[in-house]
């Protein structure tokens, strides 16, 4: 799967409007190659880049490649099941007034882990993987989500990666309702620098209880306990997120309440928030996109609104050009 992302920006003194104009192309001769050895090892090696060309008001326009990701994974035994995302980023390629760049690139584990399936229903995870406190941090990258811009409340009050060890058990195969526990005793493996991500972790805690997870919709509950790197501040963050598919309309949105303590530098006790969108298809393969955004953060006096509203053109799933207007 590789996808070209094209994202142009504006942004206006008074308002802050940007309209992101973004075009997904997914190559399956590239991004799907399965391997097969034998009657049970399955190697499959995959992964998407992203093209961003972004132009602000007083500053220049640049071209840059970022999240240039690859995947590797194997499904050899119920004991040995790895998994491999590897990912650049932040790659200046040209910049108006300057040229051709070229001149740095930044690296990261992004996941590594390897899946111990004990029987049907139980399974341990080892290594570094995605927090599930919420669906979309489990689906982020950008071909399987309708927005270039993600909801403050799917990202910011919490950890967003474990390195550690994860339980799952199933309650139900076909209708998805699990629990799920993990605990990062230590640091994260590799974590992006605090210019991308709002903080780091020391030690994180927390579980996950699926309520549904089938085609057609996803329930969930999540709580999750964060200590943060270098400091005595610990964050507990309760969560519930939705997403729901009928034939004429697709709806998701997630509430997020986060208890911070120890943190001399906030205005509030707490971060919280919430996020519904929209999603309505119309004829010729367009798809009507809204989102309403409230956060407060702890650290600010005023909470932040956030309007979105676009229209998506996807004529097969692995395709999507993407106009969006965002007001905050």
């Amino acid at each position: 799967m590789l996808e070209i992302k094209n994202i142009f920006k504006f942004h206006s003194k008074l308002k802050m409007k940007v309209l992101f104009f973004t075009l997904f192309c997914l190559a399956h001769s590239l991004g799907h190659a399965k391997y097969t050895f034998g009657e049970q090892e399955q190697w499959t090696v995959s992964g998407y880049s992203n093209l961003k060309i972004q132009a602000k008001n007083h500053h220049p326009t640049e071209v840059e490649l970022d999240d240039l990701s690859l995947f590797i994974s194997a499904k050899i035994n119920r004991w040995i099941n790895p998994f491999l995302e590897i990912e650049l980023f932040s790659i200046p390629i040209w910049e108006s007034g300057e040229g051709l760049r070229l001149d740095r690139a930044e690296f990261i584990v992004e996941r590594i882990y390897n899946d111990f399936k004990i029987n049907d229903k139980n399974s341990i995870r080892l290594g570094k993987f995605l927090s599930p406190l919420n669906h979309w941090n489990l689906i982020h990258a950008a071909p399987l989500v309708w927005t270039v811009n993600r909801p403050m409340t799917t990202r910011y009050s919490f950890a967003n990666f474990i390195t550690g060890i994860k339980y799952r058990h199933n309650f139900n195969l076909l209708d998805g309702q699990a629990v799920e526990f993990y605990w990062q005793p230590y640091q994260e493996l590799d974590p992006k620098p605090l210019g991308k991500q709002a903080r780091h972790y020391q030690g994180v805690l927390g579980a996950t209880w699926t309520i549904l997870d089938d085609l057609d919709s996803y329930y969930a509950l999540t709580i999750q306990h964060d200590n943060i790197k270098k400091s005595s501040e610990t964050r507990s963050t309760a969560s519930f997120d939705l997403s729901l598919k009928e034939t004429h309309f697709e709806l998701e949105g997630q509430l997020l309440f986060t208890l911070i303590e120890n943190n001399s530098n906030k205005q509030h006790d707490n971060d919280w928030g919430g996020h519904l969108q929209a999603v309505i298809p119309i004829p010729m393969d367009l798809n009507l996109i809204t989102r309403y955004e409230h956060f407060e953060f702890s650290n600010q006096k005023k909470a932040s609104d956030i309007l979105l509203t676009g229209v998506t053109f996807r004529p097969r799933p692995d395709i999507s050009l993407k106009l969006e207007w965002q007001q905050t």
